[in-house]
């Protein structure tokens, strides 16, 4: 056995005879010359050539991989000449990620309407399950298209990652008493919701399968939102509209990008083998068993789980094995594309009490496929390939504590083995036909032909053969349902062999410090393994036989190399070095809670081999990737840098960038396109580096298009966005899916038990001879901070730093490993190895430096707050190798100034001068909360690099530069020092530059050299008050003050007196001087405290806040200015301005709106002529009109149509226009205008837009809402002029006013309304980790105020005098008396607050003192609500300046659950520029359902915005106003209605100027328009979680202004009564269903039934026409339907109990639906459904004028302009067809009359056919009756009619008979007595 062991590894031809190894490691003082070492690579490959060419079989064709390949050709690419690589990697701030932690998410769906549902008269009934949690909707009866209309929340909580692979499972099932069958089924995963815009699909419809039965295709399609939230995430609303006539292809559920047309597709995930799975079990039995028996057998019986899609497969177990071999195939059957993203395979070990899972992976679809078109995109594919799995560590402890490391949660700590799989994936084109199927197998086992050679191709036909014998079984019913199929396969020949390599992993510790104190007391030592080679608990050896070189494919069989025959080549391998010796740590001196190891001179080593499938190409393709990406952020940063600095410079720097990177892409690409065929490629290595060089190509190709900017000048931040996705979408392309080395782990040992470690990825350390594919972390050192495995304490600190030196490669480039160590060391090797033919044992550098270190510690901001007052006592400590110095604690801040130098002295470094200066160690600052009591606590810190100065370079003073500092994840602010590295010369410590002297504590102050400039600066304050102030300490704060800190300096406010009566400051504005840094960036933070006065002057701090950005409030001195947040403010609405014109919307269109509004800079005389030219061209003025004056030429039907265009706001608009004639006429009757009017005409405004803005961008500049036409042509064109008219007719809501509708709240779009005050939000208490970011609980109240900076000028004399700069344009802060009306329209989604899963909602107002509760007017069972109230409150400013409103839940017993509330600073609003007192409306009119509402008239409001702004103006003139030098022109004449009188008014225009207000030069600003805003409700115990919106909107009204008029009426519209009165004439070809016993022939007993979706308590039937012999049946019945109806949405409200036990009605709406169905009476059993027509009341086909012409097709493809409205027509007769699973079953004539509830009581009639107006009885064939009833009709109709002659003839054959019978009878008797009587 040895014999062969040897040769084996003799000949794998990576080992070389020993002569090369002494030439490798013979001269190992680092004074290789170059030329020798590149003979040595030269040498080595040409051995390796050799070596390959003894291996008989398959090595002959294999080449050396790609490094191989690389090397033979150095001399064809000359490598880009760089610098040579630095002997230390990138430095990283951030010592190690947090936790991953768990979230909230609330998945929130809605289920609106189904349609199509296949199935005849079903019952379908919604089934939603998310995991374990399931929800029902309420059962519809009898309909294939109902309608639901129904809400449901999902709460979640867990870690993003795994919550995203919760599938979400949508089921539609027909209801039964007893089991429910499933109609059709759809599932999507949270991942892909979340990943969509805004985190939801809306109004989208996702299609239906049969997951029985994947051939029958769809069963229908639902309709439905879903939404997936996570705690701040903002969701986006869209309004409904119920919209008919959908298209459901065009709309489907599913992400952009995918096709519509989904085939189905079998996935398929092929389980090879695995091997170096822990051998133990971790069940308790199995260790006992282990006690007894002993350590011969692998105590764990492995199998496989695969989940996809909600689905899950499992192979068979494995028994006693750590290597199982399966050979087994999952099969999934999906949708492709999925809308499930990724595939988990978890490794288990069968247990007897319970399975354990070993490891868990998952496998991303994105990343294994490409969706792109045309030849691009690829399939699903993997493999076949390793993967990794990770674990807990492999300790052998009864109990695991970290099992859930192995579920796949957090990361894994240690390496749990590996396993073979492949993915393909199969697209079935209808159905799952078997020769496809066999055929796919074939091919997918002869894809792996590329892992062999020629000898395939004899085996590969036998093969195909087999295959198709094996496999025709398998076409059960399975292949065609979704369950999942595991069967075994038969592995191709060729995949066996893998050609394995061997790798070197060498590693030098250069320091281990900052040991945790605690593992510190034993001997430490540390280990570092790749797989589990080098692991020293496993006994890494018996994996060293896995070195499967071509040979040893044959003896496969032969059981596995055991420990005992690793020793049996002494000579031939590397002996394993993989742990450090043990030492006992020492103390750091300075910090006793650190140790460290005393590595001075000598620096230990580890080294050992590993064997590994040779398949480094793919890392190396990963390395070139990241290498560009990392350049590219960096540069990205650096440009980020530059901005803050100067202006060109960062344009130029970005070109560069960009420059660079199309560089490196093409370098790339011709790398990759000139790479030789692999034999070792899987088909996504192919596909994979296809994808990479397309992409490169193309981003390369719009980096070019950036820097030449041909199409359009991009700003610098659209440059850096650019480049930002392009680092995106490389990181991307990074992540190779397919492992190969497994990572590299460092584990810490004390006493030999693993206690910290750190996790390094193999491919950052792999070498390559290219420098661009080597790992970035090769052959540098890189400073590791160990971690404790599994879930991790919160205020965790580091366990250790260690800075290592590692380098892993194929052993034949063995000879680099030292090539990068910082020079000056001499190596010695380990004793035990006497051919010193290994790397060496330790590194001895011999050079000693004494040197001392200053840090250099400033100040400090952002810092996390650690104490409950919300401030922290900072301190800091740096370490410093085996050094540590602590700061001074400066208590109560978040920005503390240390201004401290801490000097350490006598620091020895072993080592080259010139290599420490170039890669000095680094220094860690670490910083803490000082507390009283106990430790203290951890802040954060952060790690930097000293700036070293050596004795003989000249000083320079370094500058003080920002650090990051984090604690886990989160950012906990910047720490501003340096760290200086001085050489201490031979003449001592005087050698070293001086130093200021300390103070009297012995504290040495940063040196003035390097302290930054400071210059004078004026601080101005602005204190307006505070607001919302809680109990502090049990306490209400009654006396706060404020303070304000900047640098040492400060200012304090007056103290308020009483916060309760006056909470605002009666001091506004004060000022003081600070010496800031002339360079802004380093600028301290300026911090706010507020603090409370108590009895006996104490005082209390409340609450502070810090910001540590002023640049928002540098101002420039000199020319006095407004606030510098107005500036902001304004320029931030003009930006603003286009998207959101209040007065149309439609103006952001190209051509600038056609309004008469003409802002011409002088000369006026040219603006009049224009807009008389535009009037004469026939231009309507309405909107202008109110009731009392009329236009002058103005079409006599002006008014009913507004009333008709109301009403059909919301309809299609390509009706005929005959039609509309009549329906205006009927419905101006009906309805009149109110302000729901006009919130319909503006939902279907906002529509529009949102429909057309992405569609119409074409010339003709749209109507604006308030002109009727709009005519471009100069001249009066008449027929054009006609033409526009008659589209606007159709298409706008041409004379309705309109208001906005903000999809938000109104402060996002108007910037806060903090153009004039700003609101900081005051914190107390610890800021944790939990509630980072939204910290609710800890906000105490807030202060408002704003702040002005600016160098203070010389003759500081002449500022003081007079106001301060900063109180310009403040208003007075007394107290206002307002009138305040909140108007609240509506609520959506709201969260549901019973357990049914629906809420009673009802209002609550409170502002101050006053509470309003609306618990009378609450609305059962609803989630949408329409509330339509009003409520009046009066207030005083500032006391009660916060309005709250609460939704609440209307509970009978216990007490209201409050579902959400919102909060609006009235204040705010009400001091604003942007005039947010009362909504300015779209058209001005005295009175009707848009009466003026604000107190003031426009005029009045011109003038005193005028006159605040110090604006010369508005002076008014016939047809025009003018403001300073602008003059606006519009109509101000007006003729009156009745006396024909002309009028002058100027409100119109002024109102046209107030909306075009932001034009105005300077002092213009976008004022608010009417409006209603959806403000999201929030509860306090889900922070973050939307819980549904509100609709509503504020007026406010100053006391000392006129009074307004009465509050808009906006109470809900009541729904109008209607009855349908529907006659069932006749039916004609129904299909007959019963079959006559005695003749064969065919009748049908037909009724028919009809009702109203919604109403089917109110079902009604007709009588039966029985035995219809040709499908026609007569009725003449009437049912009448009586039904409550709301016009304006089309809606119909349906008041009813949900069941008996309900107690109130819910009220819901839904579209009025008729149902008809046609039915076969029958006696004894249950009647058959013949067929159904459904009928939507707003749209349905015209009818047939005949039953010929009546057409099934016809009916269901109508096109709209075909359809009509019962609402319109009131009157319909003619054909309509049945239909039964989509074929016609019956013709129905009928007769539909719509009257209102009132003519209803005037003219009733009876049902059926009763009085009044009773109907004829139907005129039925005499075959027309029951044969139960009346059996003699039946006798005689079915035989008498049919055999009458035969009945006839018969008879007088009967008779004949009886005759000849007593004829014969009596003959006889007659004749004897004749003879007897006669004779």
């Amino acid at each position: 056995m040895e014999k062969p062991a040897k040769a084996k590894y003799r000949s794998h031809g990576s080992f070389r005879p020993e002569e090369t190894r002494k030439g490798m490691f013979g001269k190992l003082k680092k004074k290789k010359n170059k030329a020798e070492k590149g003979l040595i690579l030269a040498n080595k490959a040409a051995q390796d050539r050799q070596g390959e060419a003894e291996a008989p079989e398959e090595g002959s064709s294999h080449q050396e991989g790609l490094g191989g390949d690389l090397i033979y050709d150095d001399t064809s690419i000359p490598p880009v000449p760089s610098a040579p690589p630095k002997r230390r990697s990138k430095l990283l701030t951030k010592i190690h990620d947090g936790e991953v932690r768990s979230q909230n998410y609330q998945i929130a769906i809605t289920i609106t309407e189904a349609r199509q549902l296949v199935g005849e008269n079903i019952d379908p009934v919604v089934i939603i399950e998310i995991g374990d949690e399931k929800k029902q909707s309420t059962v519809k009866e009898g309909t294939n298209s109902p309608f639901y209309n129904e809400y449901f929340v999902f709460d979640f909580i867990g870690p993003q990652v795994h919550l995203f692979d919760k599938i979400i499972k949508i089921s539609v099932f027909h209801h039964k008493l007893i089991g429910s069958i499933l109609i059709g089924a759809f599932k999507v995963d949270l991942g892909t919701v979340y990943n969509q815009p805004g985190h939801q699909f809306c109004d989208k419809w996702a299609l239906l399968t049969d997951p029985g039965d994947i051939r029958t295709g769809t069963k229908g399609y639902l309709k439905c939102d879903i939404s997936v939230i996570g705690k701040g995430d903002v969701l986006k609303t869209n309004p409904k509209t119920p919209d008919a006539e959908e298209q459901i292809e065009k709309n489907l559920l599913i992400p952009q990008g995918f096709p519509s047309e989904r085939p189905w597709a079998r996935f398929y995930v092929r389980l090879y083998r695995a091997e170096g799975l822990p051998k133990m079990n971790s069940s308790i039995m199995a260790n006992v068993t282990k006690a007894f028996v002993g350590d011969s057998k692998d105590l764990v019986d492995p199998f496989v789980e695969v989940s996809f899609a909600g689905q899950m497969g499992r192979t068979t177990v494995q028994k006693n094995c750590a290597d199982p071999v399966w050979h087994e195939q999952v099969v999934f059957k999906e949708m492709f594309p999925p809308l499930c993203r990724r595939v988990k395979i978890q490794v288990w070990d069968e247990g007897s009490m319970n399975d354990v899972a070993l490891a868990t992976h998952f496998i991303d679809l994105k990343k294994i496929s490409n969706e792109q078109d045309g030849d691009k995109g690829f399939l699903p594919t993997f493999g076949p390939a390793w993967i990794n799995l990770y674990g807990s560590p492999r300790n052998h402890s009864l109990m695991d504590d970290y099992q859930e490391l192995n579920e796949g949660f957090g990361e894994g700590v240690s390496f749990r083995g590996r396993i073979l799989v492949e993915i393909a994936v199969e697209i079935l084109s209808g159905g799952a036909q078997e020769s496809k199927f066999s055929k796919a197998l074939k091919d997918l086992k002869l894809s792996s032909k590329d892992k062999d050679s020629k000898s395939s191709k004899g085996s590969n036909k036998d093969k195909g053969d087999k295959t198709d014998d094996a496999k025709p079984q398998q076409a059960s019913d399975k292949t065609n349902s979704t369950d999942v199929e595991v069967e075994p396969f038969d592995v191709p020949p060729e995949i066996v062999p893998e050609k394995y390599e061997e790798f070197l992993l060498f590693g030098a510790f250069f320091e281990a410090t900052m040991i945790d104190r605690k593992i510190g007391d034993k001997p430490i030592s540390f280990e570092v393994s790749i797989g589990n080679f080098g692991n020293l608990i496993d006994g890494g050896s018996h994996h060293g036989s896995k070195k499967k070189s071509v040979e040893s494919a044959e003896e496969d069989t032969l059981p596995l190399l055991h420990e005992g025959e690793r020793g049996a080549a002494p000579e031939a391998a590397i002996p394993m070095v993989s742990t450090t010796r043990p030492e006992k740590p020492l103390v750091t001196q300075g910090n006793r809670n650190y140790n460290y190891l005393p590595f001075e001179a000598k620096k230990p080593c580890v080294y050992f081999t590993s064997s590994w499938g040779d398949q480094t190409f793919r890392l190396y393709w990963s390395n070139m990737l990241e290498k560009m990406a990392d350049l590219l952020e960096e540069s990205i940063e650096e440009v980020k840098a530059l901005v803050k600095v100067s202006e060109e410079a960062p344009e130029e720097k970005m070109k560069t960038v960009l420059d660079d990177f199309i560089s490196q892409s093409s370098a790339f690409i011709s790398e990759a396109e000139k790479k030789p065929k692999m034999l070792n490629q899987t088909t996504l290595d192919k596909k994979r580096l296809t994808l990479c060089w397309q992409e490169l190509e193309a981003m390369a190709k719009k980096a070019k298009g950036i820097i030449q900017q041909q199409k359009k000048k991009l700003s610098l931040d659209e440059m850096i966005h650019e480049a930002q996705i392009f680092v995106e979408k490389i990181r991307f392309l990074v992540d190779e899916p397919q492992h190969t080395i497994p990572d590299v782990f460092l584990w810490m040992l004390s006493n030999n038990k693993r206690v910290a470690y750190a996790r390094i990825a193999a491919k950052d350390l792999l070498y390559s001879p290219v420098r661009e594919q080597m790992g970035k972390y090769c052959g540098t050192i890189k400073t590791h901070f160990l971690k404790l495995p599994g879930k991790r304490p919160a205020g965790w600190l580091v366990q250790a730093k260690v800075d290592v030196y590692l380098w892993l490669g194929s052993t034949g480039h063995s000879g680099a490993i030292l090539d990068n160590l910082p020079a000056g060391y001499e190596a010695e090797m380990s004793s035990a190895v006497a051919g010193s033919s290994h790397p060496p044992a330790s590194l001895v550098y011999q050079d000693r430096h004494v040197f001392q270190l200053r840090a250099h510690m400033y100040q400090a901001r952002g810092l996390i707050a650690a104490d409950s007052s919300g401030l922290s006592d900072p301190f800091a400590k740096v370490t410093f190798l085996s050094h540590c110095q602590t700061t001074k604690v400066i208590s109560q801040t978040l920005s503390p100034t240390w201004n401290q130098m801490l000097l350490f002295n006598d620091l020895v470094l072993h080592g080259d001068h010139k290599e420490l200066a170039d890669s000095p160690p680094l220094v860690v600052v670490e910083l803490y909360d000082s507390d009283a009591v106990g430790k203290p606590e951890y802040l954060g810190a952060t790690v930097a690099a000293p700036v070293v100065k050596l004795a003989d370079q000249d000083y320079e003073a370094p500058r003080l530069s920002y650090h990051p500092i984090f604690c886990g994840n989160l950012s906990g602010g910047d720490l501003l020092a340096v760290f200086e590295l001085l050489q201490v010369p031979s003449s001592g410590l005087q050698g070293l530059p001086p130093i200021d002297p300390p103070d009297v504590a012995q504290i040495y102050p940063v040196p003035a050299s390097i302290r930054p400039v400071l210059s004078k600066y004026r601080v101005e304050v602005l204190f307006w008050g505070v607001r919302e102030m809680k109990k502090v300490q049990l306490l209400s704060v009654d006396r706060p003050q404020v303070l304000i800190e900047c640098g040492g300096r400060g200012v304090k406010s007056c103290v308020i007196q009483s916060y309760k009566n006056n909470p605002n400051f009666s001091i506004q504005a004060d000022a003081f001087e600070v010496e800031l840094p002339e360079n802004e960036l380093l600028h301290p933070p300026l911090s706010i405290c507020v603090v409370d006065w108590r009895a006996f002057g104490r005082s209390t701090l409340v609450g502070t806040y810090t910001i540590n950005c002023l640049k928002q409030f540098l101002c420039k001195s000199r020319e006095p200015l407004t606030l510098p947040s107005q500036v902001d403010g304004t320029q931030v609405g003009q930006d603003l301005l286009i998207a959101t014109e209040p007065s149309g919307p439609l103006s952001s269109f190209q051509e600038p709106p056609t309004d008469h509004i003409y802002v011409d800079v002088e000369p006026p005389a040219t603006v009049v002529p224009d807009a008389a030219q535009v009037q004469q061209a026939g231009l309507v003025d309405v909107p202008d009109s109110s009731p009392m004056l009329k236009p002058e030429h103005t079409p006599a039907a002006q008014e009913p149509p507004k009333d008709g265009r109301a009403k059909d706001a919301r309809k299609s608009c390509r009706k005929s226009t005959k039609r509309r004639k009549r329906t205006i006429a009927d419905e101006s009757a009906e309805n009149v205008i109110d302000w729901w009017s006009k919130y319909y005409a503006s939902l279907k405004k906002a529509q529009k837009e949102q429909e057309r803005n992405p569609k119409e961008k074409k010339g003709n500049a749209e109507a604006k809402p308030d002109d009727i036409v709009v005519n471009i042509e100069e001249g009066p064109k008449k027929k054009k002029d006609k033409l526009l008219r008659k589209k606007v007719r159709e298409d706008e809501i041409p004379n309705l006013a309109i208001l906005k509708i903000y999809d938000g709240d109104l402060e996002s779009e108007f910037n806060n309304f903090e153009d004039w005050v700003k609101t900081f939000e005051l914190f107390r208490g610890k800021s944790t980790e939990d509630d980072h970011g939204l910290d609710g609980d800890r906000v105490i109240g807030k202060f408002k105020g704003s702040f002005c900076i600016y160098k203070s000028p010389e003759d500081s004399s002449t500022e003081d005098r007079g106001q301060l700069r900063i109180q310009q344009g403040i208003p007075p802060n007394h107290p206002v008396k307002v009138l305040i009306r909140v108007y609240v329209v509506a609520a959506f989604n709201l969260s549901p607050a019973d357990p049914d899963g629906k809420s009673d909602p009802y209002i609550v107002v409170k502002l101050g003192k006053t509470e309003i509760k609306d618990r009378d007017k609450y609305i059962p069972k609803q989630l949408n609500p329409v509330f339509g109230r009003s409520f009046e409150i009066q207030a005083t400013f500032p006391k009660e300046s916060l309005l709250s409103i609460l939704i609440y839940d209307h509970d009978m017993i216990g007490t209201d659950d409050l579902i959400g509330e919102t909060r609006i600073d009235l204040e705010n609003r009400f001091y604003s520029k942007h005039r947010a007192i009362c909504g300015l409306q779209s058209q001005y009119e005295i009175e009707g359902y848009n009466a003026w509402r604000d107190a003031s008239k426009p005029t009045e409001i011109l003038t005193k915005l005028c006159k605040d702004n110090k604006l010369d103006g508005p002076y008014f003139g016939p047809g025009k106003i003018r403001i300073g030098n602008q003059v606006f022109s519009g109509k101000t004449v007006f003729t009156e209605e009745d006396t024909d009188e002309t009028v002058e008014s100027y409100e119109h225009l002024a109102l046209k100027v107030l909306h075009s207000w932001s034009d105005i030069p300077e002092v213009g600003c976008r004022l608010v328009p009417e409006h209603i805003e959806t403000r999201p409700l929030y509860h306090k115990d889900k922070p973050g979680m939307e819980q549904g919106r509100l609709q509503m909107w504020v007026d406010m009204f100053p006391k000392d202004m006129p009074q307004p008029g009465p509050p808009v009426d906006i109470s809900p519209r009541q729904p109008k009564g209607y009855e349908l009165r529907v006659t069932i004439w006749n039916t004609e070809d129904v299909i007959l269903e019963d079959e006559n016993i005695f003749t064969g022939q065919k009748s049908s007993d037909i009724y028919v039934k009809g009702w109203i979706k919604g109403l089917e308590d109110d079902k009604q039937e007709t009588d039966v026409h029985y035995n219809s012999l040709t499908g026609e049946g007569n009725f003449n019945w009437r049912f009448l339907f009586p039904f409550q109806y709301l016009p304006a949405e089309k809606q119909m409200v349906i008041t009813k109990r949900e069941n008996i036990f309900s107690l109130e009605k819910m009220e819901c709406k839904a579209p009025a639906v008729l149902v008809l169905q046609v039915w076969d009476f029958e006696r004894l059993s249950s009647d058959d459904f013949l067929g159904s027509l459904e009928m939507n009341l707003n749209s349905f086909p015209r009818a047939a004028k005949s039953a010929k012409a009546c057409d099934l097709t016809k009916f269901e493809n109508a096109s709209e302009e075909n359809k009509i409205s019962i609402f319109q027509q009131k009157r319909v007769r003619g054909w309509w067809p049945f239909a039964k699973s989509k074929e016609l079953t019956g013709k129905v004539e009928a007769e539909f009359h719509l009257v209102t509830a009132e003519e209803a009581e005037k003219n009733p009639v009876g049902k059926a056919r009763k009085e009044p107006e009773p109907l004829a009885k139907p005129n039925r064939p005499d075959t027309s009756f029951s044969w139960f009833v009346s059996p003699f009709k039946c006798l005689y109709h079915l035989i008498w009619k049919n055999y009458k002659k035969y009945i006839i003839i018969a008879f007088i054959l009967i008779i004949l008979i009886i005759f000849l019978v007593l004829f014969i009878y009596t003959l006889p008797g007659a004749i004897s007595r004749k003879i007897v009587v006669g004779s």
